[in-house]
């Protein structure tokens, strides 16, 4: 692994595409999501200041791609994920992602196995 590739150690989350992305006469389902970074979205801003929301999210997500299948990098682009992902596939993808994101957040002390809850029973009830 190179050391580029060790910034996202612990930061991804890998799943399948129900139908996958049909590339070079090969449909590609497995996939390796990192978690998004801020230049995500400012890049695919950026990149189309008058596009709808879904074009930018559609970026963003192929931004945080590491693999989709065996595409090369050069040829996973977001018009290749515009005309092929079929809105199947692109709800798992942002199911894995949402995961990822809860999956990174610091559990909180009440969360956590035998902790000890600071809220009592009547601050919990509804009258």
């Amino acid at each position: 692994m190179s050391d580029q590739d060790k910034r996202w150690d612990g930061l991804t989350i890998a799943s399948e595409l129900p139908i996958g992305v049909y590339f070079a006469g090969v449909r590609h389902k497995s996939f390796t999501l990192r978690a998004g970074v801020t230049g995500d979205l400012i890049a695919a801003q950026e990149r189309y200041p008058e596009g709808p929301m879904q074009l930018i999210t559609l970026d963003v997500f192929r931004r945080q791609l590491l693999r989709l299948g065996d595409i090369e990098p050069q040829h996973l682009t977001t018009d290749l994920l515009r005309d092929t992902l079929l809105e199947l596939d692109l709800a798992v993808i942002a199911d894995a992602d949402a995961e990822l994101e809860k999956k990174l957040k610091p559990q909180s002390a009440a969360s956590k196995p035998g902790a000890e809850s600071s809220t009592t029973s009547s601050d919990t009830a509804t009258g």
